[in-house]
């Protein structure tokens, strides 16, 4: 048998009382709320990888909250180039953000270029980034509160290893 807290109680109470809908993922909605907080931020950790010779590309992503893993994902891609990848991370990221409710993260990336663009410190000049940029502002709007920071490789290894798994998923 399981003992929680008061505060655990109340977090569950809380949580389970929350205005989700159940889909196709309601095992990991589930699963989710089961693990969230009250306190403690929600973290996104993405990364994106690619492999131009085979034209195979890998999207990856981990959320955290108080250094528990909430959620992760492993996604095949079709040839995009490795900062394409890095924005379909965040994409993917962001979205599964807003389908499981969780309306206030931090989001760290190792693609200086996707966070400086993001903050606005670099311009978009490519087209098809543009768009993927257009994309990725839409998708923060929806988001109550987001920051974006851009971290060292050896601080992202579980989504490097996602992105990773995400390009194999695809052989």
């Amino acid at each position: 048998m399981v003992k929680l807290t008061n505060n655990e109680v109340e977090a569950l109470k809380e949580l389970l009382s929350s205005d989700i809908s159940f889909g196709e993922n309601e095992t990991v909605l589930l699963n989710l709320k089961n693990k969230i907080t009250p306190t403690g931020k929600i973290e996104l950790f993405i990364d994106g990888a690619s492999n131009l010779h085979n034209k195979t590309a890998g999207l990856g992503g981990v959320f955290y909250q108080n250094g528990v893993e909430l959620y992760s994902f492993a996604e095949f891609r079709p040839d995009l180039t490795n900062n394409e990848a890095e924005y379909g991370a965040l994409i993917f990221g962001i979205e599964k953000a807003i389908e499981l409710s969780l309306n206030k993260i931090d989001i760290f990336s190792d693609s200086e270029l996707v966070v400086r663009q993001i903050m606005g410190v670099y311009k978009v000049k490519n087209d098809r980034m543009a768009k993927l940029h257009k994309n990725v502002m839409s998708l923060l709007r929806q988001l109550s509160q987001w920051s974006i920071t851009h971290v060292r490789r050896e601080k992202n290894t579980r989504a490097d290893e996602l992105s990773k798994e995400g390009i194999n998923a695809g052989k």
